[in-house]
């Protein structure tokens, strides 16, 4: 997940945040990229926080609040390389 470097309710905040102040779009930063990398990721961490609102993706909050993982950048980063062009 990118875009405010996870996929977290803290996360969340400071991408709305962001968006507030400069334009951005989502990058791999939509409920289905979330699924995706909790799927490959069997060893997230527990979410944790109070969940809010994603502008961007109004169907991000409840897959969040449904798999309860914390995704960090780390995690999916071959995909972030794969998409960048570079290995």
């Amino acid at each position: 997940m990118s875009g405010a470097g996870r996929a977290g309710w803290g996360g969340l905040r400071i991408a709305s945040a962001l968006l507030r102040r400069v334009p951005w779009r989502p990058w791999r930063y939509t409920a289905a990229d979330y699924r995706a990398a909790v799927a490959a990721t069997p060893l997230a961490s527990p979410l944790a926080g109070t969940p809010t609102t994603a502008v961007w993706d109004p169907d991000l909050p409840a897959a969040l609040t449904e798999l309860g993982a914390r995704v960090e950048e780390e995690m999916v980063l071959d995909d972030l390389l794969t998409d960048l062009g570079g290995r």
